[in-house]
């Protein structure tokens, strides 16, 4: 079995990565990727963690692979976290070195005082200026580059083994404690290999690099499967509908994976785009995974692209993808109690359906544990297969539908209701947005369902459309499953990968309206 790093060649002109006007030769990313090892090797050896804080610029990619290329394991952690979150991460790592895109420094420089190692700054602009209006947005602060980025020619000192631990990636928890999945360079390979061969992916392939790579998705799809399959992947630093948009047109991408919310945020934005079916022509694949699919999301985007986004299911303990969508698909949109399937079990992955109706997986995918976390290792992995924690329906021909996470679960008088049901039917609705259920506690009851919801476009009278959306549940759902309280909100809550997070609710009620 191999690792990503035999399929970096230094002699090879083809453009590997796109940042807005800047090209990078897998060649020169090779020498590059040399610099940074010869540099890292000075502050850590085998097995040594090197974490890194950036959002999607070249130097990520060869950071994570000049780690590799000393044995060294990577870690990426997400510059959306708040201070507290990342300085606890850092503690639990204690990694030799961290990299900071430096205009974070301000809001994370003060690891410094809590990490033994060294804490060395990348500019995100040394490698291609990024645009007025994204720059404005997203940087407030002026570039610092100390990344060695002399190109070296060789720099052989370690050769990493497919079971060596390649990266530690941070997921949620349930003991409480730090929880990150040790992925191994096996993992990543197959993982990108089942990708590859599933979606046809190939030298002719432009991957649209939208993803965030502190996610699982970014770094699978986005970077590994682009290495394997020796396309190019085009980077916009930071995911926005107009940039993705000029991205497509630019470079005539034709591949890409993102969640639920970036296709609605697309949605909302082109929408009204003249010609804009033609715009995007050039994509063969539009893939989401990570949360599920809103079918009014899925047909909307049918209409205006003449293409289904194709769902996918995967955990950062598969390394990614666990179910895929038959690929070419041009059925009918599959759909079981208003929920878009995530597709069937991919190559060399075994699912099934336990009693109480979680999905439970097997595959070289998969990883065996967490780092230092045996309570979390022990209750997800066993000889039987990793529990997900998401309970699913298997039709007779395989097609999976995850159904909602196990701990989301409303309990109400006994019964037990999931709330994407609520969710989907409320979706429904012409006025709506997005919408998120969560369980309150009732003295009669024990628990009654709760909905969030956000509007197009701030649209009132918000009485006539609460008595709308009333109507609609009545119509769709069991009485007890009704809403106990309808709240409209400005914004949803959503984790650093765009993902739409229940347990974060709370925190965002300050936009209620």
């Amino acid at each position: 079995m191999k690792t990503m790093l035999d399929f970096i060649k230094y002699y090879d002109n083809d453009i590997f990565i796109k940042y807005f006007d800047s090209s990078i030769t897998y060649g020169d990313f090779y020498k590059y990727v040399n610099g940074i090892a010869a540099q890292l090797a000075s502050y850590g050896d085998d097995g040594s963690i090197i974490a890194m804080i950036s959002e999607n610029i070249p130097q990520f990619i060869m950071v994570q692979h000049a780690c590799w290329k000393n044995g060294m394991i990577f870690t990426p952690l997400s510059p959306l976290d708040s201070y507290e979150e990342l300085s606890r991460k850092v503690k639990f790592l204690n990694p030799a070195v961290v990299i900071i895109s430096s205009e974070f420094r301000d809001s994370f420089g003060a690891l410094n005082g809590i990490v033994d190692g060294k804490i060395i700054y990348t500019d995100p602009e040394t490698f291609g200026k990024i645009p007025e209006g994204l720059k404005n947005k997203f940087i407030k602060s002026q570039g610092i580059e100390e990344l060695n980025l002399r190109k070296k020619p060789y720099f052989d000192i370690y050769r990493p083994d497919p079971e060596d631990t390649a990266m530690l990636v941070f997921t949620s928890g349930t003991s409480g404690k730090q929880k990150a999945a040790e992925i191994r360079h096996k993992n990543i390979y197959s993982a990108s290999f089942i990708y590859k061969n599933w979606f046809d992916v190939g030298k002719k392939d432009v991957n649209l690099g939208i993803a965030p790579f502190f996610h699982i998705t970014g770094l699978i799809f986005g970077i590994s499967l682009s290495v394997i399959s020796h396309s190019k992947i085009v980077l916009n630093y930071r995911f926005t509908p107009e940039q993705t948009l000029n991205d497509i047109i630019k470079n005539k991408t034709t591949i890409t994976m993102f969640v639920a919310t970036a296709y609605r945020s697309m949605l909302n934005s082109w929408s009204g785009i003249d010609d804009i079916k033609n715009k995007l022509s050039s994509m063969r694949v539009w893939s989401a995974g990570g949360m599920p699919m809103p079918v009014k999301t899925e047909i909307e985007w049918k209409k205006m692209t003449g293409k289904y986004i194709y769902m996918a299911y995967g955990l950062t303990e598969s390394t990614s993808p666990l179910t895929l969508w038959d690929y070419p698909y041009n059925g009918e949109l599959k759909i079981y109690k208003d929920i878009v399937s995530s597709g069937r079990p991919v190559y060399y992955t075994t699912i099934k359906r336990s009693r109480g109706g979680e999905l439970i997986a097997r595959g070289p995918q998969v990883v065996s544990g967490y780092y230092h976390n045996a309570e979390d290792t022990k209750l997800t992995f066993s000889r039987n297969g990793m529990k997900t924690g998401d309970i699913c329906h298997i039709d007779s021909n395989n097609w999976v539908y995850i159904i909602d996470r196990k701990k989301d679960l409303i309990d109400i008088s006994g019964y037990k209701v999931w709330p994407v049901e609520i969710e989907n039917a409320i979706r429904s609705s012409q006025f709506v947005e997005d919408v998120v259920v969560v369980p309150e506690k009732d003295e009669y009851k024990g628990e009654v369902p709760v909905a969030y919801v956000k509007l197009k476009d701030n649209i009132n009278p918000y009485d006539e459309i609460k008595n709308e959306i009333n109507n609609i549940c009545r119509e769709k759902l069991a009485k007890f499953k009704i809403p106990k309280n309808i709240v409209f909100i400005n914004r949803m809550p959503v984790n650093a990968s765009g993902k739409i997070k229940r347990s974060d609710i709370h925190k965002i009620l300050g936009d209620a309206q």
